[in-house]
């Protein structure tokens, strides 16, 4: 079965998967030509009978979702949004920035004129580099809806002119840090009535579900706290919340079919796992429906079989297991050391020897080789050591060594100068009872160790663990009946 997947920059991809393959397969190899190991923040959305926008269950068949429609046709988009520096990969990064352009478009994301002439600028030096007149191209009119002025255009020009120099990730990732600031950044929105027939959009964010207008004007905000219960029944979602007066008020919205419906209700409960719970919980991962020849196996033949099993939430991390999950999948993948230089040193070999014709040739061939050889081993330690000595600097101020740990949380992530200036532990945003100093192994101690002796052969067996990478036990902290 193929599927066709369109990415935010109207690029189509083709994979081929089982006929009987799950959502998650079809995302895994995406996101494998790609290279991208942050998968979780992303999913696939198709288009309904209603014109709705919905989620693929990556945990259920594709076939079972997509009415048998071949080749399957799905959109990769961003599905959790978290802020920039959680990002860990620039190809992560750059796909969130161009989920984040169809927003401003679509205006859910709106940018007053300074912020619009900045993020202009910022994406003009990634797309084309420094400022030139002959190329310079500006989408201020498609993110303000209004053609700039005169002085506009001219300070768009000069703030082009400031980031010369500036490397394309560098841009996107300050284009993305200013978004990120923006009041909608990482609001899934859906499109309901409610008791009175009035159309509204209501967006569930990391915060809470926000009820907006047509336009997308803000009319009634609910955070997650005040939530008691939110279930679903057929077109309709109702959502029972506390008042400050301690009473109980349901609120009931209506969406155009049955699956958007059920959509809305999924985006609440696994938003809110995502961003607010440590990990997730066994109610919410384990909820499942059965088919009829799934239920008649379970009556007679074994109640935990998994026939005909089709479950509610496809959500298996929370923000903070994505982000330390990368952290050690990265970790990881720089650890090669000793396959990558004997596959170095098996090229230098081949392509020296194919040059040796006499023995006087082979013996300086053989020198060559020990050189190249040493070389490549000698570039692999001290790539590796650079990636520790980084590991070890602090994550705010990349200037100064971590010797700070954010109490009770326990997060190791910046020096005692950065640390005394937050409320909040930068990693879980939990408050900060006191800081602890702490004693990791230095940076000039890992250079030393960067001196390679002649004859020296190098393995890496063990590398030093990143200041993140400890194992933590998760609690649920809250949770949607």
């Amino acid at each position: 079965m193929f599927c066709h997947v369109t990415r935010s920059d109207s690029v189509v991809m083709e994979v081929e998967v089982d006929a009987k393959a799950n959502g998650e397969d079809c995302l895994n190899k995406v996101c494998q030509k790609l290279g991208i190991i942050e998968v979780d923040y992303f999913g696939l959305q198709f288009t309904g009978s209603g014109g709705e926008s919905l989620w693929l269950n990556l945990r259920n068949r594709i076939s079972q979702q997509m009415d048998n429609v071949s080749p399957c046709r799905l959109k990769l988009r961003v599905k959790f949004f978290v802020e920039p520096h959680l990002i860990l990969q620039e190809q992560t990064r750059h796909l969130f920035l161009l989920h984040v352009k169809e927003e401003l478009h679509r205006g859910s994301l709106r940018l007053d004129a300074e912020q619009a002439a900045e993020f202009c600028a910022l994406l003009a030096q990634a797309e084309l580099g420094d400022y030139n007149p002959n190329t310079a191209k500006y989408s201020y009119a498609h993110l303000c809806g209004e053609e700039p002025s005169p002085a506009t255009l001219n300070g768009l020009i000069s703030k082009h002119q400031e980031l010369e120099g500036m490397g394309r990730p560098s841009a996107e990732y300050q284009a993305l840090q200013l978004v990120s600031t923006l009041e909608n950044y990482g609001v899934e929105w859906h499109w309901a009535r409610n008791s009175e027939g009035q159309s509204l959009a209501i967006g569930v964010g990391p915060e809470g579900v926000s009820v907006c207008k047509e336009d997308f004007t803000l009319i009634n905000r609910i955070v997650y706290p005040v939530f008691q219960m939110a279930t679903h029944s057929g077109k309709s979602v109702n959502l029972t919340v506390t008042k400050d007066t301690g009473e109980s008020v349901v609120l009931e919205f209506k969406l155009v079919s049955s699956r958007a419906a059920k959509g809305l209700y999924r985006a609440i409960t696994e938003i809110h796992a995502f961003y607010r719970c440590d990990t997730v919980t066994s109610a919410v991962m384990m909820q499942y429906s059965r088919d009829f020849k799934g239920h008649l196996a379970s009556l007679f033949l074994n109640e935990n079989i998994d026939l005909g099993k089709r479950y509610v939430f496809d959500i298996q991390r929370t923000s903070k297991e994505v982000y330390d999950r990368t952290r050690r999948a990265l970790f990881s993948a720089g650890g090669t050391t000793t396959t990558d230089a004997s596959a170095g040193g098996q090229r230098c070999r081949s392509m020296l020897r194919s040059l040796g014709e006499d023995g006087e040739e082979d013996e300086e061939a053989d020198e060559e080789e020990g050189a190249c050889e040493g070389c490549q081993e000698t570039r692999l330690v001290r790539e590796r050591l650079q990636r520790l000595q980084e590991a070890l600097l602090c994550a705010l101020c990349c200037e100064e060594e971590i010797n700070a740990a954010f109490c009770p949380c326990g997060h190791t992530v910046c020096c005692q100068g950065c640390a005394t200036q937050l409320q909040c532990c930068p990693v879980c945003r939990s408050e900060v009872d006191h800081i602890q100093q702490v004693y990791l192994p230095t940076c000039a101690s890992l250079l030393n160790l960067a001196l390679p002796s002649k004859h020296t052969s190098y393995t890496i067996h063990r590398a030093l663990p990143s200041h993140r990478d400890a194992a933590m036990d998760y609690t649920d902290s809250e949770k949607i009946c």
